[in-house]
């Protein structure tokens, strides 16, 4: 398989699932309330912070996009030795980069609803893109 179709194929997975679990949290935990579940807890919050959101607009942030995914598409014509590893986690950064966009575009915030003990809530998005950067920097050994 090609690696930009596996590249391709984890960006709408992710994207996906992470769309699909904020919606889950928003419905299931419209109220800021900390629900534990074993080491977790959930807690429904809307970030309206972010690196560049307050900064700049929605064209802007399209724009970065857009942007990004060019560089991962050149990123793979790049690395075609270092495999699927490579092609996944660009593909994993891609999606929770979607992910994270089109909550900013539709709600003008991201839906962050995991937390892990002292760290500030996060969703599966985020998580995706910290695992992708992990498996390309994995994939450089």
């Amino acid at each position: 398989m090609s690696h930009y179709l596996v590249a391709m194929l984890a960006a709408v997975l992710v994207a996906g699932a992470d769309q699909a679990s904020k919606a889950v949290a928003l419905a299931r935990w419209p109220v800021p309330a900390t629900v534990p579940v074993a080491f977790v807890a959930i807690r429904c919050v809307l970030n309206r912070r972010g690196a560049l959101a307050p900064i700049v607009g929605a064209r802007a942030l399209v724009a970065l996009w857009v942007a990004a995914v060019a560089l991962a598409v050149a990123a793979l014509a790049c690395m075609p030795g270092h495999g699927a590893l490579a092609a996944v986690g660009i593909g994993a950064v891609v999606g929770g980069a979607t992910g994270n966009l089109l909550d900013r575009l539709r709600r003008g915030a991201v839906v962050d609803f995991i937390v892990v003990g002292p760290w500030p809530a996060f969703n599966l998005a985020d998580a995706a893109i910290v695992a992708g950067a992990g498996l390309i920097l994995l994939s450089l050994r």
